[in-house]
């Protein structure tokens, strides 16, 4: 059941969400990309994690996630300390900057989210979000 035009649903799935969301990064003058959002949302999440930590999240080289900290860490929206539990790393929290930016990402997102779900019945998400996260565990249990 699962074809290419399956395949190709799901590819403009994703690209219109990451336009969209670049869209509304762009509107907001935020400065940031949309890899950048999804680290902060990481970090804010986890509360304290280390690039390590990212890294496997988003199963990325720790290079390109720590030139995205690093980023951040520029910008003051991100900060390092010493890792208590493990002196050669260090963890990254959110600044009160990278905070308030957190809560503005926030609102885009839910804004996003009403905008994607406007018109289809609760039961439908229901059922799209259980098949997305089937597909997600399906194609990751390798």
């Amino acid at each position: 059941m699962f074809n290419a035009v399956t395949i190709e649903a799901a590819f403009h799935l994703a690209h219109a969400i990451k336009q969209q969301l670049g869209s509304q990064l762009e509107a907001q003058n935020l400065g940031i990309a949309t890899m950048h959002v999804r680290v902060l949302k990481v970090i804010c999440k986890l509360n304290a994690c280390t690039a390590i930590d990212i890294a496997g999240i988003f199963k990325r080289d720790k290079a390109q996630i720590t030139r995205l900290v690093n980023h951040l860490i520029d910008q003051g929206l991100v900060q390092k300390e010493p890792n208590p539990g493990d002196k050669r790393s260090q963890l990254l929290t959110l600044t009160s900057a990278g905070r308030v930016l957190q809560e503005r990402l926030r609102a885009v997102s839910d804004d996003m989210e009403d905008q994607m779900t406007r018109g289809i019945e609760a039961a439908d998400l229901e059922t799209f979000m259980k098949v997305a996260q089937k597909i997600t565990r399906n194609l990751t249990s390798q």
